[in-house]
This record gives C-alpha cells, sequence and structure tokens, in this order.
C-alpha cells in the first residue's frame, strides 16, 4: 500500500518527483500523475513551499478569466448601444438574447473560480500535496476554459457588430444559411436515392435512415420558415435605412421549398408501410413539438428536441 493510500499525506513533500508519482500512482495514469505532481514540485522535486507559487500562478489565471469575461460583458453593451435602433426587430433581439445568456454564464463560472481558488487557500494545510496538485490543476483547467468561451463571445460579437452595420453582410449571413439548408435538403435526397434502390449502401437501417431523413425533412422546413421571417425582418430594416432591399434573396427561398416539397414526396413515396408502423408515432410526437416552437427558432432547444427523437443507428 502506498504512503498516501495509508493516510500520511505529508510524505510526498521532499521527495523526487518520479518517486512521488510511485507512490502516489499504482494503476492510475502515471503522465496524468506526473504532470499534476509538477505542479507542486520545484527543480524535480515535489515541495509544500512551491504551493504558493503554484496558488499565485492560479491565481493569475483566474484574474485574466475573470478579466476576459467583464470585457466580454463590455462588448455585448457596447453592441446593444449600436442595435438600439432596431432592438425590437425579432432576429436582432434574438441574437442579443443568446448573447447576454452566454455572457451571464461565463460571469457566473468566473464567481465559481474565485470560491474555488479561496477554498483551495482555506484548505492548504490540512490537504496534501497531491490533493492540492489536483485542485489547483482543475481549478486552471476550468479557468482556462472560461478565458477561451469569454474570448469566443467577444469574436462572435465581433461578427454580430458587422452584421448590425453592414447590410450586404446581413444578407450574405442570410444566404450563407440558405446554403446550409440547401446542404441538408441534398443529405435527404442522397438517402432517398439509395433508399429507392435496394437500401444495402445506406450505412443504417433502412428504416432507421428513412425515419432519420423524415425528421431532417420537417426540421428543414422550420429553417426555411426562419429564413422567410428573417428576410421580413431585413426588408423592414432596409426601409428604415433607405438602403437596398435584399431582393435575389426570395427566390432563393421559394427554389428551397420547392425541392423540400419535392423530396418529400419522394421520401413517402419510398416508405415501407413497416417504417409507418414502427416509426409513425415518433415523427407525430416530433410533429407536435414542432408545432409550438417560435420564430425566430431557438437552434440550443431545437437541436436538444432533434436529438430526442433521432432514432438510433443501433435500435429505434
Amino acid at each position: 500500500m502506498s504512503r498516501r493510500q495509508d493516510g500520511d499525506r505529508t510524505e510526498l513533500d521532499g521527495l523526487s518527483l518520479e518517486a512521488a508519482v510511485d507512490d502516489v500512482a499504482d494503476s492510475a495514469d502515471r503522465e496524468t500523475i506526473r504532470e499534476t505532481l509538477a505542479i507542486v514540485s520545484d527543480e524535480g522535486t515535489v515541495r509544500r513551499a512551491a504551493v504558493d507559487d503554484a496558488l499565485a500562478n492560479a491565481s493569475k489565471i483566474v484574474t485574466t478569466a475573470e478579466t476576459r469575461a467583464e470585457l466580454a460583458a463590455g462588448k455585448l453593451n457596447d453592441v446593444r448601444e449600436t442595435a438600439a435602433p432596431v432592438s425590437d426587430l425579432a432576429p436582432v433581439e434574438a441574437r442579443l438574447d443568446r448573447f447576454e445568456t452566454r455572457v451571464e454564464s461565463v460571469q457566473e463560472r468566473t464567481t465559481t473560480l474565485g470560491e474555488h481558488l479561496q477554498g483551495i487557500v482555506d484548505d492548504r494545510d490540512e490537504s496534501g500535496l497531491y490533493e492540492l496538485a489536483v485542485e489547483i490543476r482543475r481549478l486552471t483547467a476550468t479557468a482556462n476554459a472560461v478565458q477561451r468561451d469569454a474570448d469566443d463571445i467577444q469574436l462572435e460579437l465581433d461578427s454580430v457588430e458587422a452584421w448590425l452595420e453592414t447590410p450586404d453582410r446581413r444578407v450574405e449571413a442570410l444566404t450563407e444559411d440558405i446554403d446550409a439548408v440547401g446542404e441538408s435538403l441534398g443529405e435527404i435526397e442522397a438517402t432517398v436515392e439509395t433508399l429507392s434502390a435496394d437500401g444495402t449502401d445506406i450505412g443504417t437501417e433502412p428504416a432507421v435512415a428513412w425515419a432519420a431523413a423524415s425528421i431532417q425533412h420537417r426540421v428543414a422546413a422550420l429553417l426555411i420558415a426562419d429564413l422567410r421571417a428573417e428576410l421580413t425582418a431585413l426588408r423592414e430594416w432596409a426601409d428604415r435605412e433607405d438602403t437596398e432591399q435584399p431582393s435575389a434573396v426570395e427566390p432563393q427561398l421559394d427554389e428551397l421549398t420547392t425541392r423540400r416539397d419535392r423530396v418529400g414526396q419522394r421520401l413517402a413515396d419510398v416508405a415501407d408501410p413497416a417504417w409507418r408502423t414502427r416509426f409513425g408515432d415518433r415523427l407525430g410526437s416530433f410533429e407536435d413539438e414542432l408545432e409550438d416552437v417560435e420564430l425566430p427558432v431557438e437552434w440550443a432547444d431545437l437541436e436538444e428536441t432533434i436529438q430526442r427523437y433521432r432514432p438510433d443507428p443501433d435500435g429505434d
């Protein structure tokens, strides 16, 4: 039994890093343990005196995360000011609300970081070196993740600001979304083609592939409706700013609608009655849930719903 398991948590102090790894490791991941103990090591020796430097470094990382979270919140405030004249338009409001939720989440996580750091400081004299190293490593990993998320928010808000300030960018973003729906319809069309042959190359059970494509087909209708609602908002926006109307977009949406109707009919034609019996209730329930979805679509919630109803390739 290792000294750590024996209950004496102070004996790692003064051991070489490799000897400390031997003391802790047993059957665990030695490399992870080595990296963890290195946090409380000095020149290859595990030392309790190294905890001060480790905590100081962790404190700096936590402070950086807190600063980045504050910058993200400040950036959101700036973008809200930019958006003020059109904040009543649904696509604008929805975008800003999503960022509000993300910023609040990052800020809450920074509060937790501070509490975690203080807890480590309060318990440092009673905790063993390995336990301290584990907690410091967890803290810094979490702080780095918070910093990355806060930085991502700032970068994405830069894009939103450009979207707010540039009519061409708004049309470009809408066109990109139209292209994405077109790619989704292309996937459904490919599935139908395979099912229309013999289904042997579908990569999963034909019934499951058909049900998944049916869900994707229904989602495409919601996507197109969402895009049409955004187009309506962009038209009103153009009227307010007396800028050029996004006239080229509607024909693209009409083509998507026609294409979706066409592949929907093919999905219906290729369906085996047994597939409908097997998945009919699931598809009906999914349809009912989508009826309650409001525009603009909250995509994180929709994806959650899709995952709940999408059939498992290995079963129902």
